[in-house]
């Protein structure tokens, strides 16, 4: 789907830290979708128009206060808006340029401002401005707030949907242990002597948010100073800037609170400091959400926050607690001691677990494509089946009754592209349940070449729905597999699920990805193009994100008969999220004798996507390291693979013999070092290829003698520092053979 983000908070060069939220939230909403956002900036903030993870950033001076600046962004949008499928306007200030007009699309927006619920917050301007805002609130189709205390108040301003989407929660890469949890705060002196000494150092108190009255940085030192009074040897540590910078530091001085004030520091630099605290502090009094607090518990550290709305959603005992804004110090200083005392037995994983599950970046984005698609205009589907047929031989009857009779209510679409066929002559083959379903259509593509891309991609072209997935007329999917795509992609945030394979009764191993002895054999999630050897899963079967396939240029190659995919499939995997479903395989048919793919051809034709590939510059720019990986493979599979399904020597030409000797030789000079990790077996045949004066029969001797698996020069790898190299024999037959053992036996529902 194109959506068309218009907000007025966001990062750029000069205040990297401005409105970060909504880049998280953009960020995930692009790996669904096709974004483009428009950020009415601050003159005073503007910087270049540049491109996002996965989307372009236009940026538009905007002053609120000015109306020729109002009315210059309004006309933008309504430039902007017939070219998405829906607008998302995020933050207050961006639903002025929609006062005049609505957006002729649909219309989501999302509402962070802490001011909607509490104006005593706010300057006299902005209170004055805010029952116009809230009357402004009542236009969008859907309104998205980030909590339940915040969806109350808009609510009551509105009559129309109001749903509650949190925002993003970042873990840290790694959780750092928690330090001293089982030994006491205090040494049982409670007569203002001052701090005991019973643990190792000090409690490290930290606070993230503007040194500013709503965030009540004073009440946090003075709970400091409270609990040093106590005998709790305790220092604070503020992160961020604002106007009671001073104020502040002379009160911790006088109270005699160790104090650090960092100023604003960019989002690592956060987690890190986080991570060296003990506990979390933020007498806050009005808060939609607090991300920092959030973040704090992700981090695995107990909190102790304002009982100021947002963070009731999430703050609780035994890992946090909530006090009352404007309490006492030694309210505040009691929460910290009974925090930190039931928590003491809890881990830092088991305090972020149930932050991070609930407000991860899958989440956000499977929440938000629940409200594109409540907002969509009926007969939009949740995803487009393509299946591409060139023959009215094929069991097309068969492949869309497996979709559609396995996929239960769930709203799908199937498109069968007739290559170069009447529609009518493909819908006399397929019975009269399928010919008058209105979930599917007939799509006759024309273009007198003999390869699958032209209708596959004829058939991606004409989706609309978010999720597309692409398969042959002699194919079946097994029942349920589109439900356990679509719950693989919303539990990983894969923008690609790969189906397991099966061919007749054997598992296809691919991708051989890593294997986890110690957990699930297979690793199935975040798969990596080197560690998990996508390359060798050339055929994009299983469940495609349609935005992914735009932001990466995704592909398939035109008018190739064979390897059409592999452009396609290099450029997915190496700029999407990717994940692979457990059961549910794709079943190949083996009833076919005519596709297009497995005929014999000339090697030119036969390589075509690998020298596709060596002309593309996007190829030749990725780091050398994915260059070697997917051109090892290309060597083991494409290459090779050339040599041995041609067995008859009279067929290799001394033509035929220097065209495979060039393409190879261009591939190893592409991509340097990618015939290292491959057998003794390998480099035999290599240079077989590679020297033209090698019969063609001691060629394909050499490419039978590399298939026997277990044969000592089948095991070992030319270079014995590359033993165990991810593609190096012993590791790479492993993981296959852990494929094929993983997929054997599932056929339907998975574990």
């Amino acid at each position: 789907m194109r959506v068309l983000v218009v907000t007025t908070w966001f990062p750029t060069s000069t205040s990297p830290a401005t409105g970060v939220f909504v880049a998280r939230d953009v960020a995930a909403i692009a790996t669904r979708h096709d974004v483009r956002v428009l950020h009415l900036c601050a003159p005073a903030l503007l910087g270049q128009d540049e491109h996002g993870q996965g989307y372009a950033v236009e940026r538009l001076p905007m002053d609120p206060r000015r109306p020729d600046h109002v009315l210059r962004a309004a006309r933008r949008v309504r430039e902007l808006a017939p070219e998405a499928d829906l607008v998302h306007t995020m933050a207050v200030s961006a639903l002025l340029p929609m006062t005049g007009r609505r957006p002729g699309v649909p219309w989501v927006h999302t509402e962070h401002w802490s001011g909607l619920l509490a104006p005593g917050t706010l300057t006299p301007a902005l209170r004055a401005a805010r029952p116009g805002v809230l009357r402004l609130l009542r236009r969008p189709d859907v309104v998205a707030v980030v909590s339940e205390h915040l969806a109350e108040g808009v609510r009551a301003a509105r009559t129309g949907p109001v749903v509650v989407v949190p925002n993003i929660v970042d873990r840290p890469e790694e959780l750092v242990a928690r330090r001293d949890t089982e030994r006491p705060l205090r040494d049982g002196r409670e007569d203002g002597t001052g701090p005991g000494t019973t643990r190792e150092g000090p409690l490290r108190v930290v606070s993230v948010g503007g040194l500013a009255p709503r965030k009540d940085p004073l009440a946090a030192t003075r709970a400091v100073a409270a609990l040093r009074v106590r005998g709790v040897d305790a220092s604070l540590t503020w992160v961020g800037d604002g106007p009671l910078r001073e104020e502040v530091r002379e009160a911790a001085r006088r109270a005699g609170v160790p104090l650090r004030l960092t100023g604003p520091v960019p989002p690592e630099q956060v987690q890190q400091i986080v991570g060296e605290s003990d506990l979390f502090l933020l007498p806050t009094r009005a808060e939609t959400f607090c991300v920092a607090a959030a973040e704090a518990l992700a981090a695995g550290r107990p909190v102790v926050v304002g009982d100021s709305g947002g963070p009731r959603d999430f703050v609780a005992p035994p890992s946090g607690l909530l006090v009352r804004p404007g309490s006492a110090p030694g309210s505040w200083a009691d929460a910290v001691e009974q925090v930190w005392a039931a928590s003491a037995q809890l881990s830092a994983e088991e305090i972020a677990a149930p932050v991070v599950e609930a407000y991860s970046e899958q989440a956000h984005a499977a929440r938000v494509d629940e409200i594109y698609r409540g907002v969509l205009p009926q007969g939009s589907p949740l995803v487009d089946v393509v299946v591409a047929t060139h023959s009215l031989e094929r069991p097309v009857d068969r492949a869309v009754r497996s979709v559609l009779d396995g996929s239960d209510e769930l709203d799908v679409r199937v498109t069968v592209v007739c290559h170069g066929l009447d529609a009518d002559a493909v819908a006399a083959t397929v019975s009269d349940e399928t010919r008058w379903d209105p979930r599917v259509r007939l799509l006759e593509h024309r273009d007198g070449v003999a390869s699958p891309a032209g209708p596959f991609t004829a058939g991606l072209q004409a989706a609309t729905a978010p999720w597309v997935s692409i398969m042959g007329s002699d194919d079946r999917l097994s029942p349920g597999a589109l439900r356990n795509w679509l719950a693989t992609a919303g539990r990983t945030g894969a923008e690609v699920v790969l189906a397991e394979i099966r061919l007749g009764d054997a598992a296809v191993p691919t991708p051989p990805t890593r294997v986890r002895p110690a957990r699930r054999p297979r690793r199935e999630e975040r798969l990596d193009l080197v560690r998990d050897r996508l390359s060798y899963r050339s055929a994009p079967l299983g469940l495609l994100s349609r935005a992914a396939v735009a932001r990466t240029g995704a592909r398939l190659l035109p008018g190739a008969q064979t390897g059409e995919d592999v452009p396609f499939v290099t450029r997915l995997f190496e700029g999407a999220s990717v994940a692979l479903a457990r059961g549910t395989p794709y079943l190949v048919g083996t009833d076919a004798d005519d596709r297009t793919t497995a005929v014999p051809r000339p090697v030119a034709d036969e390589l075509v996507a690998l020298t596709a590939l060596l002309d593309d510059p996007w190829f030749a720019q990725l780091p050398a390291r994915r260059r070697r990986a997917v051109a090892t493979k290309l060597l083991r599979i494409h290459v090779f693979g050339t040599v041995l399904n041609r067995p008859d020597p009279h067929w290799w030409s001394a033509e035929e013999r220097a065209e495979l000797a060039g393409t190879t030789g261009r591939l190893l000079r592409t991509a340097p070092g990618c015939e290292a990790p491959l057998s003794l077996a390998d480099h035999d045949l290599l240079a077989a290829v590679l020297d033209t004066s090698v019969p063609p029969a001691r060629m394909i001797e050499l490419a039978t003698a590399r298939r026997r698996h277990g044969s000592p020069r089948t095991l070992l790898p030319h270079d014995w520092r590359q033993l165990l190299h991810p593609e190096a024999p012993l590791r790479f037959m492993t993981a296959s053979l852990v494929a094929r053992r993983a997929g054997r036996g599932r056929s339907c529902a998975p574990e």
